[in-house]
């Protein structure tokens, strides 16, 4: 099975969406490896009560995605806005038109989702801006039932 056949890719509109996020630039293969020092920052913040969050993990990648590194915020999505803490920034996603696929399963695939929507985008001659960005579901300890949704931002 392809990559498009695992990962249909929609076209949507992106709608506004903040969130509370720790930005810094980072080779790609690292961020497994990294995100977790990101995102406590914004949970410690949200534990002293500086920030409200709805409790969805997202990462915004901005620059090419064949790029070795990009600059990157781990954010965590808000219910409200707030004045900066410490590294913890208030951020919004991205709006307009992107490019959709959504994951079910390991996060170590997710490549599969990320090929899926540049091969779309490709074929339906459509162009990326460079910044995308990953929404993840709530936790479950059944990979299987792991939700993340995959989005290219397009010109």
């Amino acid at each position: 099975m392809g990559a498009a056949a695992e990962s249909p890719v929609s076209l949507q509109r992106a709608t506004p969406r903040a969130i509370a996020a720790v930005r810094t630039r980072l080779a790609i293969h690292r961020v497994p490896m990294s995100f977790t020092t990101y995102l406590n920052q914004v949970y410690r913040a949200a534990r002293n009560g500086a920030i409200q969050l709805d409790g969805q993990n997202i990462f915004v990648y901005r620059g090419d995605a064949s790029d070795d590194d990009a600059e990157i915020e781990f954010g965590v999505g808000v219910r409200s806005p707030f004045a900066t803490h410490g590294a913890v920034i208030y951020s919004e996603l991205p709006t307009g038109e992107v490019a959709v696929a959504t994951h079910w399963g390991d996060y170590a695939k997710l490549d599969v989702a990320h090929a899926a929507v540049i091969a779309w985008c490709e074929a339906n001659g459509r162009e990326r801006t460079g910044t995308r960005w990953e929404i993840y579901g709530h936790w479950t300890d059944d990979p299987t039932h792991r939700r993340t949704d995959v989005y290219y931002q397009l010109r």
